[in-house]
């Protein structure tokens, strides 16, 4: 039986942090969380980059989803290297990554760092990764308790994540064993680093994914985590074709969002893709950073300030009128989204704001354009000849006043 997503998602700065280093994407069939580290504004980019090529994920088929997430994995660290190579303020840059996804009848999940996934099942909650940390090797080896582990001076020593050393480990796969009706949480390590099990599997429970996303927010806020925190909270639910859409979420609740709009729940995930963190807040990229982060993935546009715009799974959304038509004479109607993103962003990545491209040639139903005088040839020939006969009855004044003088 094919499993799709529905799904809540949020994120909070935290009680300290001014901005935001997390980024997370939810779709119907893939779940994503990244949370950035790196000293100035580098951790913002790593979640964002990273966030943006694995929304590029193929999930038609071809390829089971598990090699998927390892080719994204090594082009986001690719890109990350070669973005850290070019602008030295992004040394050290990463992040960690979390992706769940639906492949068909199976739920592969990918994971790198200590962002966890979660998954609730009749009232028990299971955690499915394992952090890659100090800490969780010393709670293996049985030199530590999960009880200290929350509060040894190392907990954020991480042992992998996704950063900009080249050759670094992959990501983790594993072939989860969710079914339809669990129900699956994807958080950053500023939810599980500050909540125990328990807290989480209570606020988890709550019948609405959209009230456990909120839960688990506030409970992290409540007893002071320090750092962002990023929740997903996705229901497993089974595939249904339009004859037999179900209008019930798990457990047999039925949607106060499906009742209103009048449609089935898997129609209107399908819809709406949502993103949250950094992902939507822009980051700032350097030229020499965006330059490389293009020469190295040419097929992924990436604008810094809407980084998932034009991405695989985050199709633009449609205006009211989708159209906004003008006069006859300033030329075919735009679509009213693109015009507006047109006149706001900055240049592309890629090309030096110095580095213009190409102006667009004017048709035939285009207005005059203004002439810059600053774009005007400069003649090369001579434009006259007055300026070379007083430089000639100059050269003879002054031979005949050295001839009298001279005597």
């Amino acid at each position: 039986m094919a499993v799709s997503f529905r799904y809540a998602t949020r994120t909070d700065l935290g009680t300290v942090r001014t901005n935001n280093e997390d980024s997370a994407l939810a779709s119907p069939q893939l779940l994503v969380l990244a949370d950035g580290m790196g000293g100035h504004a580098a951790g913002e980019v790593a979640s964002a980059v990273a966030l943006r090529v694995f929304a590029e994920v193929d999930q038609s088929g071809e390829h089971a989803l598990a090699e998927e997430f390892l080719r994204a994995g090594r082009r986001a660290r690719r890109a990350l290297f070669a973005m850290s190579d070019a602008d030295p303020v992004l040394e050290s840059m990463g992040t960690t990554l979390l992706v769940v996804g639906s492949d068909g009848d199976r739920v592969s999940v990918g994971h790198i760092g200590d962002s966890r996934v979660y998954a609730l099942r009749d009232g028990s909650l299971y955690q499915i990764t394992t952090d890659h940390t100090h800490v969780q090797r010393l709670i293996d080896n049985g030199e530590l308790t999960v009880e200290r582990a929350r509060t040894h001076p190392y907990r954020s020593m991480l042992l992998k994540s996704l950063d900009d050393q080249p050759g670094g480990p992959d990501l983790d796969i594993i072939d989860a064993e969710v079914q339809p009706g669990d129900r699956v949480l994807l958080c950053s390590d500023g939810l599980s680093d500050y909540l125990g099990a328990e807290a989480i599997g209570t606020a988890l429970i709550a019948e609405d994914r959209e009230q456990a996303a909120a839960a688990l927010i506030e409970a992290a806020l409540a007893v002071g985590t320090r750092d962002n925190v990023t929740v997903v909270v996705a229901d497993v639910v089974a595939d249904l074709d339009d004859a037999g859409a179900d209008t019930t979420e798990p457990g047999g609740v039925r949607s106060a969002i499906t009742e209103a709009a009048g449609t089935s729940p898997n129609r209107l995930a399908a819809s709406a893709p949502v993103v949250v963190g950094a992902a939507v807040d822009g980051v700032t990229l350097s030229a020499e950073a965006a330059e490389a982060l293009h020469a190295c993935l040419p097929d992924v546009p990436f604008d810094a300030a809407a980084p998932m715009a034009g991405a695989r799974l985050c199709p633009p959304e449609a205006a009211p009128d989708e159209t906004e038509h003008t006069p006859d004479t300033a030329g075919p109607p735009q679509d009213k989204t693109t015009q507006q993103h047109e006149e706001a962003a900055p240049s592309p990545a890629g090309r030096s704001a110095e580095t213009p491209g190409p102006e667009p040639t004017a048709g035939p139903t285009d207005p005059p354009r203004a002439v810059d005088p600053d774009t005007v040839p400069v003649p090369t020939g001579p434009t006259s000849t007055l300026p070379g006969i007083l430089a000639a009855a100059g050269v003879a004044a002054l031979v005949v006043l050295l001839y009298l003088v001279l005597g």
